[in-house]
């Protein structure tokens, strides 16, 4: 067999052994990380991070939120408060589905709260993985350690 014929099988090796990583990354992912968890929150002027949390591929169980503040966990509940406002938007199969967290007192200043649903995926659920809902809410206290302003 010719130099350039080795060559290219080893590339054609290289090839299918990079496309078969790729493939087992995206199914992992897509396992842990599912992509039917959505969601939205926003820090409110009342001191708290509120809004809702949906898992489209099991639309009647109520999804598990934590909050984390300055990368430092604060909260865990459930997503079950009334939203009716996304159930009108077609978001979710019912209206059940909205949090409402306290905030911590926080020194003033900027401060970065993060909303996560919590997915377990399998039956014996012994896997948890965090999905960040929404993106990054920034917000700022004043020296009474109420929010004194957040970005949208």
């Amino acid at each position: 067999m010719s130099r350039l014929g080795r060559l290219q099988i080893v590339f054609a090796g290289l090839v299918t052994l990079t496309l078969c990583a790729g493939a087992y990354a995206v199914w992992t992912e897509h396992g842990a990380f599912p992509p039917s968890l959505r969601g939205f929150g926003e820090v409110t002027r009342r001191g708290e991070v509120a809004g809702w949390a949906v898992d489209a591929s099991r639309p009647g169980e109520r999804v598990e939120v934590q909050l984390y503040v300055d990368g430092r966990f604060v909260a865990h509940g459930v997503a079950a408060l009334p939203r009716p406002d996304v159930l009108a938007a077609g978001r979710a199969a019912d209206e059940s589905c909205g949090y409402s967290f306290a905030l911590p007192a926080l020194a003033a200043g900027a401060h970065e709260a993060r909303v996560y649903a919590l997915h377990a995926p399998g039956r014996g659920r012994e896997l948890r993985t965090l999905k960040q809902l929404g993106h990054a809410l920034r917000f700022t206290t004043g020296d009474d350690g109420r929010v004194a302003g957040h970005e949208r």
